[in-house]
């Protein structure tokens, strides 16, 4: 009769616990606005990107950009230094994987 429970004591060790509380993982819905860690992320990006980029129609460097982060995407939006102030835009989104940076383009 020992050869009826051997298998059921080997199911013992080789499967994984069960855990009555749950997963306990961090987990961030899509609808919740960019945190400050996230906003001062991408201004800070954004900051080195728009100093060194150029305007891509006259090649006037670009001014410090300003954030739209009240929710997701984020939007970067920036001028150009010379007289026609051209506007350039970026989208942040967040993926599965982190953050999702767009390259300033002219709009």
């Amino acid at each position: 009769m020992e050869w009826f429970f051997l298998p059921w004591s080997l199911m013992a060790y080789l499967t994984v616990g069960f855990d009555p509380t749950g997963w306990h993982g961090t987990e961030q819905h899509w609808y919740e606005p960019p945190g400050p860690a996230e906003k001062w992320l991408i201004e800070t990006v954004y900051e080195t990107v728009a100093a060194e980029t150029r305007c891509t129609r006259c090649g006037a460097p670009l001014e410090r950009p300003r954030l739209r982060a009240d929710a997701w995407p984020v939007r970067v939006a920036t001028r150009c230094r010379s007289t026609a102030r051209h506007r350039h835009r970026a989208d942040v989104f967040r993926t599965p994987d982190g953050l999702h940076t767009d390259p300033l383009t002219r709009a």
